[in-house]
């Protein structure tokens, strides 16, 4: 009995599609270097070795944020879904060197709409890592069902499932 009501629920959930951010290579978040990212502290996610400096959104939504320093933004999704799109680590200290800014707060935006820009090869050189976690800051109602790691990706490319119950 249990089984046929899990599935019949599991048939009313709405899947929820997390796009590549950038192409590259995805990690776990667990491989980030950086602990507030690797051990989840802002929330679940996936993170992706940039081959190129083109942020995209990995949703549709609307910008909750863009940070003053141009290298992370926060999405509202249409579907509640929160999330923080961050190019690379320690990277707030560069206050906007080699970053800039496509979106406002409060523009709506598609999954892949350009976000933000920025210079890999000059942050690389400043000694910075530009690897850019897609952390979901609010999973609660949602469940995580796929997660692509250690795969090259390109931006569009879906990275996590989720379904909201």
């Amino acid at each position: 009995m249990f089984d046929a009501l899990k599935k019949m629920f599991e048939k009313n959930a709405k899947i929820i599609s997390v796009k590549a951010a950038e192409d590259g290579r995805t990690i776990p978040m667990d491989q980030v270097n950086d602990q507030t990212f690797a051990q989840e502290l802002l929330g679940p996610g996936i993170a992706i070795h940039p081959s190129n400096g083109t942020v995209v959104s990995p949703i549709d939504g609307t910008i909750a944020t863009v940070m003053d320093t141009k290298h992370a933004v926060c999405i509202q999704g249409e579907d509640g879904l929160e999330m923080i799109v961050h190019a690379g680590l320690d990277t707030v200290e560069l206050n906007g060197k080699y970053y800039e800014a496509h979106v406002n707060t409060g523009d709506h935006v598609k999954a892949g709409d350009v976000l933000f820009t920025f210079d890999i090869e000059e942050i690389a050189k400043a000694g910075y890592d530009v690897t850019t976690p897609i952390v979901i800051t609010n999973l609660s109602g949602y469940k995580i069902t796929k997660c692509l790691t250690g795969q090259q990706v390109q931006a569009g490319d879906e990275v996590i499932q989720l379904t909201k119950e």
